[in-house]
């Protein structure tokens, strides 16, 4: 992974010094192109696709439960959209600078070259060996759990969801590994199925809170502030459930180097999958609350 790491860097640099003299550069021929095959729909479907997933619908109850009230909620839910907005900018900003595949590995690369790129290489060790694995083994029983619900199943917990939520990551697996446009595909028409969930549950809540459903009244509203959490611990684990939830804007600078015109196409993928997602949230917390009591 060092020598891997290591070319990545020399290349850059290689290109900068390519760019200041006319000089052809060796390091830089050496390194193939990736295909440009991701535009500015696939690349903002990346970033909405990775950040809605299991925690907008497995964590709103508990975060409640935290801090006490929906008005408290709804204020997190804000703050942690506001935030991860800020994160954006961040990383749009560095994926101007450095246009190609790596992501958060090529700016530790370059911003900390020494000791022997150690930062880089241990960043790349933890995403591959820890981060991502045991993110996908946290959401396989929960997309488990949620397929056996669907199908009437009368166990949607154990080894049941874990076999069904083994399946799901074992085929998406399979389709990014043989064929990226198959994957891209893939990722496009997930994205719209979530957004159309998630589309049907706000106006669902909407719909019932104006009266066009027939349920029964609650009163999550009008008590206000009423009750809200002061603990600081509670604020600290609610803030990590929602930050957990809007996890996944920075999944595009990982393959910048197939973006079609990042100049352009960057900053609206990475900055609108944040707006749309932070709606959606929103929104959908709302239709929950207007739903959904308390108790």
């Amino acid at each position: 992974m060092v020598p891997t790491i290591r070319r990545l860097w020399r290349s850059d640099k290689a290109e900068t010094s390519s760019h200041d003299s006319d000089a052809p550069s060796s390091e830089t021929d050496s390194v193939k192109s990736a295909p440009k095959n991701i535009g500015l729909f696939s690349a903002t479907a990346m970033g909405v696709s990775l950040m809605i997933g299991s925690g907008i619908f497995s964590t709103p109850a508990s975060i409640l439960r935290l801090v006490g009230t929906p008005a408290m909620t709804l204020i997190l839910w804000g703050l942690g959209a506001i935030i991860s907005y800020g994160g954006a900018t961040a990383f749009i900003e560095l994926g101007l600078m450095y246009r190609k595949n790596g992501g958060t590995m090529r700016f530790l690369a370059h911003g900390f070259p020494r000791p022997k790129i150690i930062f880089a290489y241990l960043f790349a060790w933890v995403m591959v060996m820890c981060i991502r694995p045991g993110a996908i083994a946290a959401n396989g029983p929960v997309i488990g759990k949620y397929w056996l619900y669907a199908a009437g199943a009368s166990h949607t917990d154990g080894w049941q969801a874990r076999g069904v939520g083994f399946g799901c990551i074992t085929f998406v697996t399979a389709i990014n590994i043989f064929s990226a446009k198959w994957s891209l595909r893939l990722i496009n028409l997930l994205t719209v199925v979530k957004i159309i969930v998630l589309l049907i549950i706000v106006i669902s809540g909407i719909v019932a809170a104006a009266g066009g459903i027939n349920i029964e009244k609650n009163d999550n509203w009008s008590r206000g502030f009423t009750g809200t959490s002061k603990d600081a611990h509670s604020y600290a684990s609610a803030l990590t459930k929602v930050f957990w939830a809007y996890d996944g804007f920075t999944n595009l600078v990982y393959s910048l180097g197939e973006l079609r015109k990042p100049e352009r196409n960057l900053p609206w993928s990475i900055g609108g999958s944040v707006v749309i997602v932070g709606f959606l949230y929103i929104m959908a917390n709302v239709a929950f609350f207007f739903v959904v009591p308390l108790d």
